[in-house]
């Protein structure tokens, strides 16, 4: 039986190969569609899959989305996300950590971050990966509970995944209200990494505050200053966390049973017997 840290980790950064093919959404509701979004001044980048189907090109955390009729609709070369809604000539640029994405298909489209998965509030399964066909491929599926944090009640979250490439083809919501899953798909063809990537004009988050009315000149010009003269680049800062145990309880000490929490609210580390094999197995958990 697969476990689900093996289906985490297959799917952890996108799809190993490269996968194209089309995305059909769908949502058996007419009840209206409440979604909440909060952006720093400038407009919001707001994506979503068409009704009638999209072109989905995938490779790793790369992603491309066309209109069925070929025109480009967001492009992301996993870092920086170009959106092509507004004017399809000048494209909104922005890092794809500011990409909010409504409605379902997420999961098809924009590769999460890995700490989405991990921490006190990741999604958790609701029961064991299950092996499956689709699309005459070898995949697995999983029932995933609502994340904690939400503030909004939601139903749970079933994924299909490709066992092979850790492409995420299919999603549905728990209540069967709305998902989203390839219809056709073509894994391992060619496909030129320049379709990840815009080298034409852009409108930045700077540029879309200050067309927006809501951008201070002298802020602007500042940052510009920043760019140019000290980085463009994110500043990033190593932490480094205290893991040590500051009591142990030792619950078979034949066994070598234990529990101990790791340092202030770091969660536990656990070691308990096998109730059979092997005589002990770790556990580690938040």
């Amino acid at each position: 039986m697969t476990e689900w840290v093996e289906m985490l980790v297959t799917m952890a950064d996108g799809p190993k190969q490269p996968v194209q093919g089309v995305v059909v959404p769908y949502r058996h509701s007419d009840e209206p569609w409440h979604f909440y979004s909060a952006s720093y001044g400038e407009d919001p980048v707001l994506l979503h899959l068409r009704p009638g189907g999209v072109r989905l090109y995938r490779w790793g955390r790369r992603s491309r989305i066309e209109s069925m009729d070929g025109d480009p609709i967001f492009v992301s070369d996993g870092d920086t996300a170009w959106h092509f809604t507004s004017d399809p000539q000048r494209p909104r640029s922005t890092s794809v950590r500011n990409v909010q994405f409504y409605g379902p298909g997420r999961e098809l489209a924009i590769t999460r971050p890995v700490t989405h998965w991990v921490g006190d509030h990741h999604a958790r399964p609701t029961g064991p990966v299950t092996d499956l066909d689709c699309l005459g491929r070898r995949c697995w599926s999983v029932d995933l509970a609502p994340r904690e944090s939400r503030a909004m009640p939601s139903p749970s979250l079933r994924l299909v995944v490709d066992a092979d490439t850790g492409a995420v083809l299919e999603q549905h919501s728990g209540d069967g209200v709305t998902g989203a899953a390839y219809t056709d798909v073509t894994v391992g063809s060619p496909i030129d990494p320049a379709l990840f990537t815009w080298n034409g004009p852009v409108v930045t988050d700077l540029e879309s505050r200050a067309l927006a009315g809501r951008g201070d000149p002298q802020w602007d010009e500042s940052m510009q200053w920043f760019h140019e003269n000290i980085t463009a680049e994110p500043i990033y800062v190593p932490v480094l966390m205290d893991f040590t145990p500051p009591l142990v309880d030792l619950t078979d000490p034949e066994s070598g049973s234990f529990s101990a929490p790791l340092g202030p609210n770091n969660g536990f580390a656990n070691m308990r017997a096998r109730s059979s094999g092997d005589p002990v197995q770790q556990n580690h958990g938040r």
